[in-house]
């Protein structure tokens, strides 16, 4: 007698919550661009979209809020990776390396600008998506902080107090990524990448490294 093929085993909870975190972020931000809000767009047309029925929707979802904190989640990480290159950058990196690090960042914050916006405008009432705000950028700011604080070590960065700079450093490119980036057309876009890596450059490394 032939064994029985066995039934494909299914993804954890947690693990298929995000990969449908992601498969909404696809879906959201296109109607976010054409003008719609988040708070507009009913839970039938996002399950409609995605192809999956309401009762899987609300396995993994509380509500439409608890959805947008999931989508958060995805986008985060989407942030985090994005910003890894310039946290990984090695002690003889010049201005050139730096500028290449950052623009990750700035694809990522360009390329989630509408959800970025329903992100902002729900924290006004969500306190947990303010934590998750928050927690962003405490991470971005302990990254930045190992990074400078290797990169002292070597004198290859400036003798600043390295919690307080990345603390300043984070929160102006986290506002100014979503004020002036996000919304950017393409020539604009470049002179904002270039103006940030400088400085990045001037604050952080310039006398401490090539700059080329």
């Amino acid at each position: 007698m032939a064994p029985r093929a066995s039934k494909p085993l299914q993804p954890p909870r947690e693990v298929r919550r995000e990969q449908l975190a992601r498969l909404f972020v696809e879906v959201v931000e296109p109607l976010l661009q054409q003008g719609e809000t988040y708070a507009e767009i009913s839970v039938e047309r996002l399950i409609t979209a995605v192809d999956i029925s309401r009762s899987t929707f609300y396995v993994y979802f509380d509500d439409k809020g608890d959805l947008l904190r999931a989508m958060v989640e995805d986008v985060t990480q989407a942030f985090a990776d994005a910003a890894a290159p310039w946290f990984e950058l090695g002690p003889d990196a010049t201005r050139k390396d730096l500028r290449k690090a950052l623009q990750p960042l700035f694809d990522a914050y360009h390329q989630h600008q509408m959800l970025l916006g329903a992100i902002t405008e729900t924290a006004a009432y969500d306190q947990q998506i303010r934590e998750q705000h928050a927690a962003l950028v405490d991470r971005a700011v302990t990254e930045i902080t190992r990074h400078f604080r290797a990169q002292q070590k070597l004198g290859r960065a400036a003798p600043l107090d390295a919690p307080r700079t990345a603390r300043w450093l984070v929160w102006m490119l986290e506002r100014g990524l979503y004020q002036l980036v996000a919304p950017a057309k393409p020539a604009e876009f470049k002179r904002l990448l270039d103006t940030a890596t400088d400085i990045v450059w001037r604050v952080l490394y310039e006398g401490y490294r090539d700059d080329a």
